[in-house]
């Protein structure tokens, strides 16, 4: 009598897969599919994935120490992912703005960042909602379809069969996910959920890099245009001083009621004025964030 515990290995896209039918589970299912379990890799494929994450990991360290730019550094992530997963075949990483609006930081390929973008158009799926829930969420196709019917017929259409998320997020602050695809119906298992969460940690340490960069610029910008203002600003109350004989403070309040009477900004009244005194406007009446 043959052993239905026996372990059988099927080859799908290129993988082998090992797969065991349980006791008590051999009849196929009321919608006419066989309920079959897929168990963990044998030992020496485990043996095998242990050294490509210890030689992953090993080469993260190195890209978070030698790596200057941080988008380098997320798409080494998603190399590394890529490499240690072995049913990964896209891959991309989800980052949410301060308003939780999304946008993709880093990618494998351009149809994963077109497959974000119309996702967060629907505004669902499960990278959103991995994101916003802050949990990771395996789903094949077959199952997603009944939660996300519109983002399901968007991933079939590329090829996609299912599909890996991982919150990130750091300080109880939501950040985004980390997204894998597959072109397998199961491409992903609970061994790939454990090890995505290695990659979950330097992620989000590094989109939290990215954002206070983009504080710290944005706050440079405006305190280098508070200080090209107070300048223009200087200059027309030395023009006002000159042309109508009055100190400083007769000038400035001369200025102000000249901005609020033509309801116009300060700045750019005193630009119009040292304009129409020197022929041209002030060079650094520039945009400043022009390089």
């Amino acid at each position: 009598m043959a052993n239905t515990l026996a372990p059988r290995r099927t080859r799908v896209s290129g993988t082998w897969r090992t797969c065991r039918r349980l006791p008590g589970m051999s009849q196929p299912r009321s919608d006419g599919t066989a309920l079959v379990a897929h168990d963990e890799p044998p030992a020496p494929q485990l043996g095998e994935r242990y050294g490509d994450l210890v030689e992953s990991l090993t080469d993260l360290a190195r890209t978070l120490t030698e790596t200057e730019s941080v988008r380098d550094t997320l798409q080494s992530i998603l190399a590394l992912a890529l490499r240690s997963i072995p049913g990964c075949d896209a891959a991309s990483i989800t980052v949410f703005d301060a308003k939780e609006q999304p946008s993709t930081i880093a990618a494998t390929d351009e149809k994963t960042y077109e497959l974000d973008r119309r996702q967060y158009l629907l505004h669902d799926g499960p990278c959103m909602d991995a994101a916003r829930r802050q949990q990771v969420n395996r789903w094949n196709m077959h199952d997603a379809e009944q939660r996300w019917p519109e983002f399901t017929h968007l991933a079939e259409e590329m090829g996609l069969r299912s599909y890996l998320s991982a919150g990130l997020g750091l300080a109880g602050r939501r950040l985004g996910a980390l997204n894998l695809s597959s072109h397998d119906i199961d491409g992903f298992s609970q061994l790939d959920e454990d090890v995505i969460s290695l990659f979950t940690v330097p992620a989000a340490a590094a989109i939290v890099v990215v954002g206070r960069y983009l504080q710290a610029r944005d706050l440079a910008g405006q305190l280098e245009q508070a200080l090209q203002s107070r300048a223009v600003i200087d200059h027309a109350i030395g023009i006002i001083m000159a042309q109508s004989r009055c100190d400083a403070d007769q000038a400035f309040a001369m200025l102000s009621r000249a901005s609020n009477n033509r309801n116009i900004k300060l700045r750019d009244l005193a630009t119009e004025i040292v304009t129409q005194v020197g022929g041209r406007p002030p060079s650094h009446s520039e945009d400043p964030d022009t390089p």
